[in-house]
């Protein structure tokens, strides 16, 4: 079995509500934890990606699988 992971952090909103900088960072420290500990063969990372993006990226990676 194959695992992957897709970890999306998003720290900038709308101009009326303040950004999230911890988001970011926890994203890389999620991705730090699933590559040392994890034994994950695709872990990818979107930061702050339109939501077109991240739609292809998510049925780009979990297509076909089960």
């Amino acid at each position: 079995m194959v695992k992957v992971a897709l970890l999306v952090g998003v720290s900038e909103y709308q101009a009326d509500l303040s950004p999230l900088p911890g988001a970011l960072r926890d994203t890389a420290a999620m991705k730090r934890v699933l590559e040392q500990q994890g034994n994950f063969d695709q872990i990818n990372v979107l930061e702050n990606p339109a939501p077109l993006d991240f739609q292809e990226a998510a049925e780009i990676m979990f297509s076909g699988r089960k």
